[in-house]
């Protein structure tokens, strides 16, 4: 009766090891992919503020040469206007700002080619 008690009592372990190293590994998985998306979602946060950032140089150097008078060759501005601010960019971004009368500016959204 000894010997049978002892060895159910190593099946019980055995299961019980089995079990926590399941968990462990499950775990060990969850946390790796959400450092994974974590890391993911804040380059979509750079990348997003970036672009906002850029929109904004845009706009402020699209009024600024209004206020002026002046196009991108330092000629008076002749409605429609097209302005590339002189900034530089991240490979492959642009800027154009399209001006086609002073009460209407639409700016268009910096592109990026993917």
């Amino acid at each position: 009766m000894y010997n049978t008690l002892n060895r159910s009592r190593k099946g019980v372990a055995l299961f019980i090891a089995v079990a926590l190293l399941f968990l462990l590994s499950v775990t060990t998985a969850v946390v790796l992919l959400s450092a994974y998306n974590y890391a993911n979602i804040s380059e979509k946060q750079i990348q997003r503020s970036r672009a906002i950032k850029m929109a904004e140089s845009g706009i402020s150097y699209a009024y600024w040469k209004i206020r002026i008078g002046q196009d991108d060759d330092g000629d008076p501005i002749v409605y429609p206007c097209v302005l590339t601010p002189p900034i530089t960019l991240p490979s492959g971004w642009s800027i154009r700002v399209d001006i086609s009368n002073l009460s209407l500016i639409h700016i268009s959204e910096p592109t990026r080619p993917y």
